[in-house]
């Protein structure tokens, strides 16, 4: 069942790559959505919810870009570490980051997305550490 997972979640992050946002047949109905350490937290519940925190907060960056670095398989977890480059709309400020989500997955279905500014505390929130992921890459 990981690989599926794996699966799933590449086949919604590779939409994303290419801007298409509305991939929604991975997730739950319910599924629960958090912005983790972002400047800007976000919580929330189902679809419609995580859609709209979602482009609010991708509303406030020009030129996002996020590419997945790899795919890492833990148990119903599977965390996709990212290196995020963006330029603040308002301030212009140029953001270069390693960041990380973390897609919980059940029967098939993301249940739970959470979005980590800190790719280490992504990690560790799935019990891994960098040196573990890095063995497993």
């Amino acid at each position: 069942m990981s690989q599926e997972n794996v699966e799933i979640v590449r086949h919604i992050v590779d939409g994303w790559a290419r801007g298409d946002f509305s991939e929604t047949g991975g997730f739950h109905p319910d599924v629960e959505f958090e912005l983790v350490d972002w400047p800007e937290r976000a919580k929330t519940r189902g679809m419609d919810a995580m859609r709209r925190a979602w482009y609010a907060t991708l509303s406030a960056w020009d030129d996002y870009r996020s590419p997945a670095d790899d795919f890492i398989e833990s148990g119903p977890h599977v965390v996709v570490p990212v290196h995020m480059n963006a330029r603040g709309k308002t301030s212009g400020a140029v953001v270069d980051a390693d960041t990380a989500a973390v897609f919980t997955m059940d029967a098939g279905k993301v249940v739970r997305l959470a979005l980590y500014w800190d790719r280490i505390k992504a990690l560790e929130a799935v019990g891994l550490s960098e040196q573990d992921a890095r063995a497993d890459s």
